[in-house]
């Protein structure tokens, strides 16, 4: 499949709605750690997803699995999915926010790399500039340079290596699968294995944890299907800035819930995000109209 410029901003676009809905998520999500383990917390959100694809599934006239099973790649996803969601909770329950989360933004670089090294794409110094820039921003903002080095923050390095992975496998199943179709194996295979991780774990559930589930669920229903998209009609290593774009809308979230505000640095960091996906569509755009 011919990837156009048309397609890159598409997937760029899609990367947005997506980070912005699974930010919004993690910001819920960060409150309900408390009072749910982990593994339990994506078992149960990981049913409602179920319920809430399936039933876009038959809507839309979908089976409810794949046409074939014969797609190792659509559960490896799933696999690799559950690994980078359970190692992010767990991090975020023994080390700081900021730290944890500059760590697990460094998944761009990695998709970038695997887009580059396993698919092959086409490779420039102006989009290593804009990953760079962009990287630099998210240290910026969350400053962990002051942070005492620990075995625990390899989880959120572990979460992140699996993010990207989860994403370059999506390249390899087969475009006859609906996004939503691999979407719902994707979270079959989180709900079969953290609910085996949850059994002796188990803890009640209340109401606000329960409306607070459905919420997280809700959007990231709503991100997964967005990211296959993206992924599909995209290059790796063109969108990979994009996925940045949690950052501000971390900071946006945290503002209107808690009344954070922005120092310099983390001021200077947002404009590195923003400048580094805008020098990659800029020059990718030029390289674009230079070749047709």
């Amino acid at each position: 499949m011919e990837i156009t410029t048309k397609n890159n901003l598409r997937s760029a676009g899609a990367v947005v709605l997506a980070m912005t809905a699974i930010t919004a998520s993690d910001a819920m999500v960060k409150g309900m750690l408390d009072d749910i383990p982990p593994f339990q917390f994506l078992f149960v959100r990981a049913i409602v997803i179920l319920l809430i694809l399936g039933t876009a599934l038959a809507i839309k006239g979908q089976r409810i699995l794949m046409p074939s099973i014969r797609q190792p790649f659509a559960f490896l996803r799933g696999g690799f999915e559950l690994m980078s969601t359970g190692f992010w909770l767990f991090g975020l329950q023994f080390i700081a926010l900021p730290t944890a989360a500059a760590l697990a933004w460094t998944s761009p670089i990695m998709v970038a790399l695997l887009g580059i090294f396993i698919l092959k794409e086409a490779n420039s110094v102006w989009r290593w500039l804009a990953v760079l820039m962009g990287f630099i921003g998210v240290l910026l903002v969350t400053k962990p340079w002051g942070a005492e080095w620990s075995l625990l923050l390899m989880l959120p390095i572990a979460a992140s290596l699996a993010s990207a992975a989860r994403e370059i496998s999506t390249r390899f199943i087969s475009q006859s699968a609906h996004p939503l179709q691999i979407a719902f194996i994707t979270v079959l295979v989180t709900a079969l294995g953290s609910g085996i991780g949850s059994i002796f774990l188990w803890q009640p559930l209340t109401w606000d944890l329960g409306i607070g589930i459905l919420i997280s669920a809700l959007l990231v229903s709503a991100a997964f299907p967005l990211m296959i998209v993206a992924v599909r009609h995209g290059e790796m290593s063109f969108i990979a800035p994009f996925f940045f774009s949690a950052i501000p809308v971390a900071i946006i979230l945290g503002y209107l819930i808690w009344g954070d505000t922005l120092d310099f640095l983390a001021t200077l960091g947002v404009f590195l995000i923003v400048a580094g996906g805008w020098l990659n569509v800029k020059k990718f755009s030029h390289r674009s109209r230079q070749s047709s």
